[in-house]
């Protein structure tokens, strides 16, 4: 026992320092935040596995930032320190193998040849990894929700679940082989090209593929028009056909895992690498989507709610947006609305998405399933990759062809799911749209939420339980009396309560 809580000790003091720098970061001012982001990175880069992924995720596909180092140019251990992975067969088969010259954070790369003279690509994972990402994803079991996790009652367990079973997954590279081979066989997309696996050189440690030539994502942005358009039609097609055609989806689109060049007719060529980290939807999440899709491009009146529930949602929790789920629709699917093509930087989605809900936005969040993380970081790697390549597509005309018209009228014929029993249901309004609650401490704001009216009836889950406690004992407060009079009177707007005992104020009222 004692042995296991010394291994764990340095780990849980560098997780800290990385919770501090995240802290430094999110308060960063403009002209500290190049800083705070080059500091931040740097601890990352000091522990593969867990910290460095998370630093992946943040470099996005942007090549210009503090984080994308993470990417493109961490230190390859020596092949000394990593060729006992390599099995005799292997071995046998090799006629060179050289220094990596690219690590990632649960192995890297190799440059081989083997005995005959085909060049592949050896991606070696590193000793120990295995057990140093067990002991992470442990650490990460063991933090304490906190900020919009707690306060908008995200199912934090769901989230560490798909965690821990997708980066367990990807330490083992004969998942990852399978998954490539599978995703290679499937998509057929003009532009995409994913190479070959030599399956039979293949372990649990070690991968072995086909070696691929090609430029850095920064290069291909100052390519031709033609070429950029070109590139940016594989990328769409690939996630469309990906999602709505075989239910499986690319989750890791950072900049490292693609390569650009010219092939001999002079179209431009997308090679996508890296198969550990996919997604899975099934068909009645990805129909429900594309039904939603259809109709609000021809302005169909859809029930969006029950749309979303089954894509996953809670229901009881999307219920408190109900009424905002247009406006909502309008803006998450804007570049399938319009009729021309479409350039990303148009979308301004996390503005508009804070304009239109405000912190009502992590309600809608913490109401999607947790595997739809994985989802929207693919789906935000494209926009971003898209805005780099400064290029407009016609998103609908391009997916449409994508599914073509057998799935398109499954998806119009899907029948969604019955709306679901919730104490939101049935609620009346009287004029009351807006729930707020302020709570300051010494003179500090602690807590201030804007919040659909309909969250009044929840309050004891809204408010933190210590500041609950004293309220009622303050107070004398009836929580689920006030909830029944709600419900029977209306929600109206009103002061609910409030509480000033010198130290403390906090004032709840719908509005």
């Amino acid at each position: 026992m004692i042995p296991q809580l010394l291994s764990i000790v340095p780990k849980t003091l560098h997780w800290c320092r990385i919770g501090l720098g995240l802290r430094r970061l999110k308060r960063a001012n403009p002209e500290e935040r190049a800083h705070a982001q080059q500091a931040l990175a740097t601890l990352l880069a000091d522990s593969r596995g867990l910290a460095m992924k998370m630093g992946q995720v943040m470099a996005g596909s942007d090549d210009n930032n503090a984080f994308q180092p993470l990417v493109s140019s961490i230190e390859p251990l020596p092949l000394s320190a990593v060729q006992g992975c390599l099995e005799n067969q292997l071995i046998q088969s090799l006629r060179s193998i050289d220094e990596s010259t690219a690590a990632a954070s649960l192995g890297q790369v190799h440059h081989a040849v083997l005995q005959n003279g085909a060049d592949v690509a050896v991606k070696i994972r590193y000793p120990g990894i295995v057990e140093a990402v067990r002991a992470e994803l442990k650490l990460t079991g063991w933090l304490p929700d906190a900020g919009p996790v707690k306060r908008w009652r995200f199912n934090s367990a769901d989230y560490k679940n798909t965690l821990h079973r997708q980066l367990l997954r990807e330490t083992d590279y004969r998942i990852e082989m399978q998954t490539q081979q599978r995703f290679k066989e499937r998509l057929k997309v003009p532009g995409l090209h994913i190479p070959a696996i030599y399956s039979d050189l293949c372990t649990d440690a070690v991968l072995v593929q086909s070696w691929e030539s090609g430029c850095r994502y920064s290069e291909a942005c100052s390519w031709p028009k033609k070429s950029r358009l070109e590139i940016g039609r594989t990328l769409l097609m690939t996630l469309w056909q990906s999602l709505f055609v075989h239910g499986e989806v690319h989750g890791d689109p950072h900049p490292g895992n693609y390569l650009f060049r010219i092939d001999q007719q002079d179209n431009a060529q997308t090679v996508l690498l890296d198969f550990g980290c996919t997604v899975l939807i099934d068909r009645q999440r990805r129909l429900a989507l594309l039904k939603l899709l259809d109709a609000c491009h021809a302005g169909r009146e859809i029930d969006a709610l029950r749309c979303f529930v089954a894509m996953g949602f809670d229901a009881e929790k999307l219920a408190y947006l109900n009424t905002k789920m247009p406006e909502l629709c309008n803006i998450l699917f804007r570049p399938f609305l319009v009729q021309r093509p479409f350039h990303t930087m148009e979308w301004r989605l996390s503005t508009s998405l804070q304009a239109s809900l405000g912190e009502q936005r992590w309600w809608f969040r913490a109401a999607g399933p947790a595997d739809l993380m994985l989802l929207l970081r693919a789906f935000h790697g494209v926009g971003q990759q898209l805005e780099q390549l400064d290029i407009a597509l016609p998103w609908w005309p391009l997916l449409r062809h994508v599914v073509g018209d057998a799935l398109l009228e499954e998806a119009r014929a899907l029948e969604l799911p019955a709306p679901a029993n919730s104490r939101v249901t049935g609620m009346t309004y009287a004029g009351a749209r807006r729930l707020s609650v302020r709570i300051t401490e010494n003179g500090v704001s602690t807590v201030s939420l804007d919040l659909p009216a309909e969250a009044a009836t929840d309050l004891a889950s809204i408010i933190p339980k210590p500041v609950m406690a004293e309220i009622q004992t303050a107070l004398d407060i009836d929580l689920s009396g006030l909830t029944r009079r709600l419900q029977q009177e209306g929600i109206s707007p009103q002061e609910l309560f409030s509480l000033d005992n010198g130290h403390k104020q906090c004032r709840v009222w719908l509005e």
